[in-house]
């Protein structure tokens, strides 16, 4: 009797500590929503030694779980997520479990490859007569890499009161910038309950959670309704008035090359150094020509906000030459937006293809 007591025991819902349930998302834009759905199929474990008369260790049957989210970006950096997890195993056919779990996060980006998270979980952990509720504090990190072409591989750990522990790790693929999915296998150990909580219970006791994990991830809305006056400085560099003309001359612009950008930064890549520099010698050796500068970014945020910044990108191209030599007058500023792209907006190094500055000879 006392084994078959302890086998239903252990199959009672574990405290889980997690961030995001489909592919974790470690960078964001602002205003933007992200909705996950899909499921899990987890098994209980226990170490019955912990009961009267119990031995080694003792497991529930694998269910499959509906699993949740709804996640809300403040700034490019900072996101609220609710998480809701079903906590319903089986065992020998009957119901183990009937338990859920409700998780609410604060997310903060520290770069595209790392974000950490810190929040509440509340974990109700009911079979048969006997329910209790953990509630615990918990703290992680997300880890996210381009594997291939639309492919990442991820990987999340947290740490929570009530003994818990928890790591997941899997891939996830972009079918659009939006929407992804991603398969996976999660493990989570938290505190069944304390000696003398439950009957038999001869010391404190951990139960585990471990099983394979999919869903799916869509993300809608966000971009800048307004550039933030600390992220768009007002520009050192003023376009000179431009000279009267006095016969009419048809210009030919001839491409001389492109200057690349991070994702929303206005200031080049340090890559581009070597680019900048050839700019200048060509300009300062050709002082009769004129170079035009044109500004460019990839399509996420709103019109108003990235013509902002393609001005602030050529400015401060046009700003770099000045400070080495290149007169003012030498060159034509131009700012396209998002609407002159060189490489589609769906893919990662598309995007990244568009954050550009084309400098032509014009002529």
């Amino acid at each position: 009797m006392m084994k078959k007591k302890v086998l239903t025991l252990v199959a009672a819902a574990a405290c889980v500590s997690s961030f995001a349930f489909a592919t974790p998302q470690t960078q964001f834009e602002q205003g933007q929503w992200q909705i996950d759905l899909g499921a899990w199929n987890p098994k209980a474990e226990a170490d019955s030694s912990n009961w009267y008369g119990g031995s080694g260790d003792v497991s529930s049957d694998s269910k499959w779980n509906f699993q949740g989210g709804l996640s809300y970006a403040f700034t490019d950096k900072l996101a609220l997520q609710y998480n809701y997890y079903g906590l319903k195993t089986d065992y020998k056919g009957e119901r183990a479990t009937d338990g859920d779990e409700h998780e609410v996060n604060l997310v903060y980006g520290l770069n595209k490859n790392f974000a950490v998270f810190a929040g509440w979980n509340r974990i109700n952990n009911d079979l048969g007569g006997w329910s209790d509720t953990n509630n615990v504090a918990q703290i992680g990190l997300i880890a996210k890499a381009p594997l291939a072409k639309n492919f990442d591989i991820y990987a999340k750990g947290a740490l929570g009161t009530k003994s818990t522990s928890m790591w997941e790790a899997g891939l996830g693929y972009s079918i659009t910038p939006d929407l992804d999915i991603n398969a996976g296998y999660r493990y989570l150990n938290t505190k069944l309950a304390d000696k003398g909580d439950m009957p038999g219970l001869k010391d404190d006791a951990n139960i585990s959670y471990k099983g394979f994990i999919a869903g799916l991830s869509y993300r809608f809305g966000g971009g800048h309704k307004a550039a933030p006056v600390e992220e768009a400085p007002a520009p050192v560099y003023e376009a000179p008035a431009p000279a009267p003309v006095e016969a009419p001359h048809v210009y030919n612009d001839y491409y001389l090359d492109s200057i690349h950008f991070g994702f929303d930064e206005d200031q080049p890549l340090a890559s581009e150094q070597g680019k900048l520099d050839n700019f200048v010698s060509v300009a300062k050796a050709n002082p009769t020509e004129q170079f035009k500068l044109t500004g460019n970014t990839d399509s996420k945020g709103s019109d108003a906000y990235n013509t902002d910044l393609s001005k602030r990108r050529v400015d401060n191209v046009a700003q770099y030459a000045v400070n080495n030599g290149v007169p003012a007058s030498q060159m034509i500023l131009d700012y396209k937006s998002f609407h002159d792209p060189v490489s589609s907006n769906d893919t990662d190094q598309g995007r990244a293809d568009n954050r550009r500055v084309d400098i032509w000879e014009h002529k």
